[in-house]
C-alpha cells in the first residue's frame, strides 16, 4: 500500500493529536482543509486509520501494575483458539501475541495489585491448556508509545533497523 510524503505527514499529525481540526492539518502540509478530508477518508477506507481513541494515565484509573505474562501451552497453538478468544475478553489484557520461541504467548495487562495478578493468571490458566507461565512486573517505563513511525520510508525504517543509524 503506497502512501506518499503528504499521507504520511498527515498520519504523523494525527498520531500526535487526533483531535487536530483539518483546517490546522492542511496547514501543516500546504494543501487545503477539503483534501485534507478526503485524505483522511481514503486513509479510512484502506484500512491505514484503523480508529481514533484518547491515551488514558493508567495510574489515575487505579492501575499502577503494568506486567508482561509469557505463556507456554501443552498442545498445538492452533487448538488453543477459543482459549485465547476467552482469554482476550479480560480487559486486564491490553496486549496478546502468538510468538515465535519457547513461549506460545506474551500479554501485556494492566492490573490493580499483585492479587489482582494472581486472579488474572488464574483466568489465563483457566482459559489455555497452559504448561506454564512467567510473570515480568514492570518496575518503570523509558518509553511507552502507540505512534508508528510513519515519516520514514519502509525500505528507510528496514535499513535503519539493520544498520542502527539515521538514513
Amino acid at each position: 500500500m503506497m502512501l506518499d510524503e503528504v499521507d504520511r505527514k498527515i498520519l504523523d499529525l494525527l498520531q500526535c493529536d487526533a483531535r487536530m481540526t483539518n483546517t490546522a492539518i492542511a496547514e501543516q502540509v500546504g494543501l487545503s482543509a477539503p483534501s485534507v478530508y478526503e485524505r483522511i477518508k481514503k486513509l479510512e477506507a484502506r484500512g491505514v486509520i484503523k480508529g481514533y481513541t484518547a491515551l488514558l494515565d493508567a495510574e489515575a484509573l487505579g492501575l499502577p501494575i503494568t506486567a508482561f505474562i509469557r505463556v507456554t501451552v501443552n498442545t498445538d497453538v492452533e487448538k488453543e483458539k477459543a482459549g485465547v478468544a476467552r482469554l482476550i475478553e479480560a480487559p486486564e489484557v491490553l496486549e496478546c501475541h502468538h510468538v515465535a520461541g519457547e513461549d506460545c504467548f506474551i500479554l501485556k495487562v494492566k492490573v490493580t495489585s499483585p492479587q489482582h495478578l494472581e486472579r488474572l493468571l488464574t483466568h489465563v490458566r483457566a482459559s489455555l491448556n497452559v504448561a506454564r507461565t512467567v510473570s515480568m512486573i514492570v518496575l518503570s517505563t523509558a518509553k511507552e508509545d502507540t505512534r508508528l513511525p510513519v515519516l520514514l520510508e519502509p525500505r528507510q525504517r528496514a535499513l535503519k533497523a539493520t544498520v542502527g543509524r539515521e538514513l
